[in-house]
């Protein structure tokens, strides 16, 4: 009985010891670069530290993006109060004028009633009038290119 299980246990290590040959093979096999399957891994391995690359490139160039975007908003919202300012401006300058119309033919003894002078509602100091015969200035602008710091 002692014989049939030391042959029985035998023959299980021999099989394991050949199964173990044909593992290694096929392993071997497998991890040769000049293969079918070798070459497959080896440009897939490529392909991923590129995308990698490319990767680490697009989130660079997006943070440089995000920061000049932030910087054209920023600039857009300071041009957009200045505009508010200028039609502001505008607006008390034309209520000016209808009350200096007003002042100008109204009688001396009528009451104002509420009239403001032109001081008040001026934020900005009026200029004078340029000659007809005056050429404008020519103001030249020139944007700042995408992505320039």
């Amino acid at each position: 009985m002692d014989l049939v299980i030391n042959m029985m246990i035998a023959l299980g290590a021999l099989v394991a010891a050949a199964y173990c040959m044909l593992l290694s093979r096929r392993l071997r096999a497998l991890t040769r670069l000049d293969g079918d399957i070798g070459k497959a891994i080896a440009v897939l391995s490529q392909q991923v530290d590129a995308l990698t690359r490319a990767l680490k490139t697009a989130e660079s160039t997006n943070a440089q993006s995000n920061n000049v975007l932030e910087q054209q908003i920023g600039r857009a919202d300071a041009a957009a109060r200045r505009l508010e300012l200028l039609m502001a401006a505008h607006r008390s300058t034309e209520k000016v004028a209808f009350d200096d119309e007003r002042l100008a033919t109204a009688s001396p003894k009528a009451p104002l009633d509420g009239a403001a002078t032109h001081e008040e509602f001026a934020p900005f100091a009026r200029h004078t009038q340029r000659p007809q015969n005056e050429p404008r200035p020519r103001v030249l602008r020139q944007r700042d290119p995408v992505g320039a710091q």
